[in-house]
């Protein structure tokens, strides 16, 4: 696996501000949520824990632009955090500098690069997964969801065997087994209206 260096990552246009920044320092519990997409599950989970900051990141400036749209429409969310960047370059650029890691990190359905490959392109087989989760707490919970079977069989490898994860749960559902499961992203939704599997593995960082 090739070595991941900071240095080269450029810096993002979205930056915190000290006001920010000091909120994020300050949180008792502080999750992060990569590749959120138009914004339901952030959201979502912004309301049902009012206890915890969550950093909810999209890149793609459509999607984010429905992401800020939806925000919009709710009461203010002062503890959810959208943020529109390249994950890597917030990670690098806001996140290390913090003073504190992350309780919590979520990649709900992120792209499987079903190509052979794409390999280097999952998040799973990045060099830069090293230094996300020097950003997350000892303890810390590890949230992957996907559609995909190999996906799944090949993140679970990666993060037991690669990474020293523990798997703390697996769970499958589809809309036979589990039809009152309310979808908590677009695409979840998508998938499981299918009838499609819907893989949800849950590590912890040792």
């Amino acid at each position: 696996m090739r070595s991941f260096d900071p240095a080269l990552v450029p810096v993002p246009r979205a930056r915190l501000s000290l006001r920010e920044r000091e909120l994020l320092n300050a949180a008792t519990f502080l999750d992060l949520e990569i590749g959120c997409g138009v914004g339901l599950h952030p959201i979502q989970y912004a309301q049902a824990n009012p206890d915890r900051v969550l950093v909810a990141i999209e890149h793609t400036r459509e999607k984010f632009a429905k992401f800020a749209a939806r925000l919009s429409r709710h009461a203010p969310l002062a503890h959810l955090f959208a943020v529109h960047a390249n994950a890597i370059s917030w990670v690098v650029h806001e996140a290390r500098p913090l003073d504190r890691k992350f309780d919590r990190l979520f990649l709900m359905y992120p792209n499987p690069n079903p190509k052979r490959s794409d390999l280097h392109l999952r998040w799973h087989a990045m060099p830069f997964m090293q230094l996300l989760l020097d950003q997350l707490k000892s303890g810390a919970e590890i949230t992957l969801c996907t559609n995909e079977s190999f996906y799944e069989q090949e993140a679970q490898n990666y993060y037991l065997n690669s990474w020293g994860l523990r798997l703390r749960s697996r769970e499958v559902r589809t809309i036979r087994t589990q039809p009152a499961f309310k979808p908590r992203s677009h695409f979840e939704k998508k998938y499981f209206l299918r009838g499609e599997p819907l893989y949800e593995l849950r590590f912890e960082k040792p």
